[in-house]
């Protein structure tokens, strides 16, 4: 009994730190996060940061605003700093 709770707690454990983890994990200049909004006035995607918890807003273009239309979730933002701002390169 005492292994399947302490499996159980491992398992728990490890679900929960690759989760933390994963923008460190992904390499430079990734996010990772859930989408909270997509401005397409301010041509701008806020996400909520899976590592830190916080929300991000990057700078996105036409056509990563075309790919966002109808996109839910989580997603992975490859971005570039340019004059203190994020700037999306992609979004997947």
């Amino acid at each position: 009994m005492k292994t399947v709770i302490a499996f159980t707690l491992f398992i728990a454990l490890s679900l929960g730190l690759s989760t933390s983890f994963a923008c460190s994990a992904m390499g430079p200049n990734t996010h990772v996060g859930n989408i909270l909004n997509v401005d397409n006035e301010a041509r701008t995607l806020t996400i909520q940061d899976v590592e830190t918890n916080k929300p991000i807003t990057f700078a996105v273009n036409d056509a990563l605003l075309m790919k966002l239309a109808n996109a839910k979730g989580q997603v992975i933002v490859r971005y570039s700093g340019a004059d203190g701002k994020l700037v999306a390169t992609d979004i997947q």
